[in-house]
């Protein structure tokens, strides 16, 4: 320790995950962005320290908006501290917005919901700039075909069928408030969601679910369906990670735009 008192920084941190595996620091497995950006402090500060992060992304997912905090025992400056790391970390991470807040600050409890945007691409050749950030479909997609099914996936719910095959959640209620579908550049189309929390795997595989409405292999009908089996089961396939980035964290207490 450097001898100085305990400070908490809070900051926000965006990276391509397409090379990490995942938010979460492992035992084993390296590169993660947990990881990463602890030893990167550690490197500043000369002493240990644990990143604390608001959302637990899966390996290959992207994000804008990841919020994170660490606690210090030196006198460095937040803007100090953004400068430092980004001297330091890979091209594929950077941090911004360094702030001071409370020794019991845990970004994980201080959000209000999470916005999560999925970007599709149905093209005749690769775009490598584009399909690194999107999933590249082989099949024809009539997305208007999905706008029924989306009221079938808001609301407070058991979303047992969306969850992956044996995880920790104590529970499989979650409450999404917003689901949006937009064009944008190159033939993507963006498909976002907002919602209090999710579970692992849990955009994926709406995502994926949604992708066979848009074939035509799945009915809005045949979503309801499945949201009422709380069944993985009974839902769609998990859709590739390259298309996820966790777009935004909404403030506690905020609005919701």
């Amino acid at each position: 320790m450097n001898g100085a008192s305990a400070r908490r920084l809070a900051f926000t941190v965006e990276y391509d995950g397409t090379d990490f595996h995942g938010w979460a620091a492992q035992p084993t497995v390296r590169p993660t962005v947990q990881q990463t950006l602890g030893d990167a402090i550690e490197a500043i500060v000369g002493h240990p320290v644990r990143v604390d992060g608001a959302s637990r992304t899966d390996a290959g997912v992207h994000a804008r908006d990841q919020r994170a905090a660490v606690t210090l025992h030196h006198p460095i400056r937040p803007e100090g501290l953004v400068k430092a790391l980004n001297r330091r970390l890979p091209l594929a991470v950077a941090v911004r917005d360094a702030h001071e807040v409370p020794l019991d600050y845990q970004p994980r409890f201080a959000n209000g919901g999470k916005t999560y945007c999925y970007r599709l691409r149905r093209g005749p050749t690769r775009r490598p700039l584009t399909d690194r950030y999107a999933w590249l479909v082989p099949w024809d997609l009539d997305f208007e075909r999905v706008l029924p099914a989306l009221p079938a996936v808001l609301g407070t719910r058991d979303y047992a069928s969306f969850a992956s095959q044996g995880g920790s959640q104590r529970t499989t209620v979650r409450t999404l408030w917003r689901w949006s579908l937009q064009p944008e550049d190159h033939g993507v189309w963006a498909l976002r969601v907002s919602g209090t929390a999710f579970m692992k795997y849990m955009v994926r595989n709406l995502v994926g679910t949604l992708v066979d409405v848009a074939r035509g292999h799945w009915t809005a009908a045949d979503v309801q369906r499945a949201v009422a089996a709380c069944d993985r089961t009974a839902a769609g396939p998990t859709a590739p990670a390259c298309g996820l980035t966790l777009e935004r964290i909404h403030p506690l207490g905020g609005d919701d735009d």
